[in-house]
């Protein structure tokens, strides 16, 4: 590189963006205080946080709770005469987003006017919040209790209630209650998301207590709206997201550690909820923004597309850097001891192989080709139960059941007690069928018992669910009768996942160290389960047995039962428990499991977030070991697929909202994803092992290298930052002038083509 053009790189950090994200600054002072309002206007006093929160947070932490002030308070004088903005708090996950929210309250209830603060969150993460707010900001009660007179620790009390909006109340007239108290007397308003969208919903017979309501909840509504997973609302067009575009309070905080889900429209519903018309109509984004940097993405998009795509997405990222604050792994990267995660391509056993040419080759005899493009979802459903393990299937045909209440995935939310709906976990979780292995029977752990469906986490989704709209054929299994008559269950060798995770367990146990398994298949964890109770534990004479050598958690687990498990097993002194079983739906979120530093990603998620989540539920702040993560996908199969779209995706997000620019892939619709071509797969030899420094996996290589159709290869490295693709200050100032020109031409996009548009630079060379 010559000199001149040396000087026009700009350096900069691309996985940090927004104000306050230089951490040498983000430093307590040398009282080790912590101030937050460090612009402040010189008539108004230096606000700082509680001294045991100063003594708890990290730099990034500072520099988000600063973010934060700066975006929600300003100043006091500001406050008292404005309506205030919005803003987004978009740190990766581990990263310690419910300490800076607490911190903040706390000092937004202080130091200013504001009396109510409202917190929508997931409902599992309902009871990790409390447990958050009464860790860090304790009442002078639970002091007293905790503490002899003697002793004054230098904390700082609650001053404010805390109100949560859990499964315990029933009806609407005792949740109005909670929250006429909370209005009347300030706080914290902690509750689900589909409990706002119920309460805030008309439908309650009784008008004066619905009018009470949405007093409280929308018109005018609280001082302060919080929304944690903000990514949730992420379609303008779903209940929950009408719902909460219709608050008054302009003072909205969104919070999430994947802020791009599935597309960048939805990344359009987030910003627009915290800055309604921000970045224009849904229209005029895709015009702008959508439709650009899709169109750049794929290998064989042209030079010019790429560079537009780049350019464009450069814009985006700079006009949300006043309100959005990202930080990226590499702040826990820089904490925490080293993560690898390995992708395991796992080939299908010779009866996994013919049930599913056979699940395809039915598809198109009996018409259902366009049917399961256009249910990607349920078709899935079949397909996970054959290359999970053919046990599976095997049960479902015998029960001659349909295909219904196995993914963890979407279903009834809380607060619909009554209707006559199952929630998603509760069924298949309670009465499983046929399972080996033993719960102790003294063990004062929750049991398997049908839980509500108030205790399933909420969402709103606009995919399909599988146990909804019967009339839409309901998947059978007719087509695999015959191959499986005669079929012996229990043999491990009919699915190579499980034979590559049952030694997996050993070689963990045996390591000392501990592991989490994450299926978004129900069944598949009853399998597992099953299979574990014909085990010894690795060293010993004991029998796995639920509830004292492993746990298991999924959406029938409730809140209370998920804390307890929680604690037990990162306990330090608790060496019996060493598994811990997790739908991934249920198990990726509010939930802190540093105890395990290894986790089994056994099948891939639709979405890419959820799995990220799960790998982020072990490597965070306190993981005070290497971290391994193991992710099992079959080959030559639609979860190969969709395990390809996951990168696009993920590729998707870190270049909008970081500004990396990943190795592009190609799109996946979703007709293709069920193209089949039924062909032998290629082997490894046991050489693989020696590849990795792991000696856990190595050692699993050198028995089952057979099962693998590729070496193990690293997750992180499918999204290397490409250098070549940065741009320069000149290219910047080209993509910003690029922008504003065609933002006055108005220009709609209804072609493919976009060379009219292509930002041009005499002597620039495109790239």
């Amino acid at each position: 590189m010559q000199p001149d053009e040396a000087s026009d790189e700009e350096e900069e950090d691309p996985n940090s963006s927004g104000s306050h994200t230089n951490d040498a600054f983000n430093q307590p002072d040398a009282q080790g205080r912590v101030q937050v309002n460090v612009a402040h206007p010189a008539e108004e006093p230096d606000i700082f946080l509680a001294p045991q929160l100063a003594r708890a947070v990290k730099p990034h932490q500072v520099g988000g709770i600063r973010f934060l002030y700066d975006n929600l308070v300003e100043s006091q004088d500001r406050f008292s005469n404005s309506n205030g903005f919005g803003c987004i708090l978009a740190h990766s996950m581990g990263l310690g987003k419910t300490l800076q929210l607490i911190s903040f309250m706390d000092v937004f209830l202080r130091n200013t006017d504001a009396k109510t603060v409202l917190c929508i969150v997931p409902v599992n993460t309902l009871q990790n919040w409390v447990s958050e707010f009464n860790m860090w900001l304790p009442t002078a009660q639970d002091l007293r209790e905790k503490f002899s007179a003697d002793v004054a620790p230098d904390i700082q009390t609650r001053e404010f209630g805390l109100y949560v909006l859990n499964d315990n109340l029933k009806s609407n007239t005792a949740r109005a209650g909670v929250v006429s108290n909370w209005r009347r007397q300030g706080g914290v308003l902690l509750m689900g998301y589909e409990m706002y969208r119920l309460l805030t919903s008309k439908k309650d017979r009784n008008k004066e207590l619905l009018k009470e309501l949405h007093e409280a909840l929308m018109r005018p509504g609280p001082d302060l709206v919080v929304c944690d997973e903000g990514h949730r609302i992420k379609n303008s067009h779903a209940s929950i997201s009408q719902a909460l575009k219709n608050i008054r309070t302009k003072r909205r905080v969104v919070l999430t550690g994947y802020p791009l889900q599935n597309n960048l429209l939805e990344y359009w519903c987030m910003v627009d909820f915290v800055r309604p018309n921000y970045l224009g109509s849904k229209t005029e984004f895709c015009n702008m923004f959508e439709r650009p940097i899709m169109n750049g993405q794929c290998v064989d998009s042209t030079p010019q597309d790429a560079r537009l795509m780049r350019f464009r997405a450069h814009v985006l990222h700079s006009l949300l850097e006043g309100f959005v604050q990202r930080r990226g792994h590499a702040v826990l990267q820089l904490a925490l001891p080293t993560k690898e995660e390995y992708v395991l391509l796992v080939r299908m056993s010779p009866i996994q192989r013919t049930l599913y040419s056979k699940f395809m080759v039915s598809m198109t005899e009996t018409g259902l080709q366009n049917w399961a493009s256009n249910n990607p979802l349920k078709a899935f459903s079949v397909c996970c139960k054959i290359w999970n393990h053919p046990d599976v299937l095997h049960r479902i045909v015998e029960q001659r059941k349909v295909d219904d209440n196995d993914l963890d995935l979407e279903g009834p939310m809380e607060g619909e007690e009554g209707k006559g709906k199952k929630g998603r976990g509760g069924k298949a979780a309670a009465k499983r069928q046929g399972s080996a292995a033993q719960s102790a029977a003294s063990s004062p752990l929750p049991s398997e018992t049908s839980r509500p469906p108030s205790s399933v986490p909420d969402t709103d989704t606009p995919v399909p669910s599988l146990m909804n709209d019967k009339k839409d054929q309901m998947i059978t299994f007719e087509w695999a009768e015959e191959l499986l008559r005669g079929y012996q269950e229990g043999l491990l060798e009919h699915g190579g996942k499980l034979v590559l995770l049952m030694d997996l367990i050993h070689q963990t146990i045996t390591n000392g160290d501990k592991l989490l398994i994450f299926s978004q298949s129900l069944f598949t964890l009853n399998l597992i389960e099953d299979f574990l109770g014909r085990e010894y534990i690795p060293g010993t004479q004991e029998r796995w047995f639920k509830n004292r050598s492993y746990f298991r958690l999924d959406g029938s687990t409730s809140g209370l039962d998920r804390e307890k498990l929680i604690n037990q097993f990162n306990a330090e002194d608790n060496n019996q428990v060493h598994l811990f079983l997790l739908s991934t739906r249920a198990g990726c979120l509010g939930i802190n499991l540093i105890g395990a530093n290894r986790v089994v990603i056994f099948d891939a998620s639709w979405n890419p977030c959820h799995d990220c989540q799960a790998v982020c539920r072990v490597y965070r702040y306190g993981q005070c070991k290497p971290c391994y993560v193991y992710r099992l996908v079959t080959d030559n199969t639609l979860e190969k697929k969709i395990y390809d779209r996951q990168i696009n995706k993920q590729g998707m997000s870190d270049r909008v909202v970081d500004e990396l620019n990943p190795q592009h892939m190609i799109r996946k619709q979703a007709d293709a994803l069920l193209e089949y071509e039924d062909k032998d797969m290629p082997t490894v030899d046991a050489n693989c092992a020696d590849m990795t420094n792991d000696t856990v996996l190595g050692n699993v290589l050198r028995r089952h290298h057979g099962w693998l159709t590729k070496n193990p290869f690293t997750h992180e490295s499918l999204l290397i930052d490409r250098k070549d693709q940065k741009l320069t200050k000149s290219e910047k100032r080209l993509a910003k002038q690029g922008y504003e020109m065609e933002k006055k031409m108005n220009v709609s996009y209804s072609r493919p083509s976009y060379a009219a548009f292509y930002p041009k630079a005499s002597g620039a060379n495109v790239r």
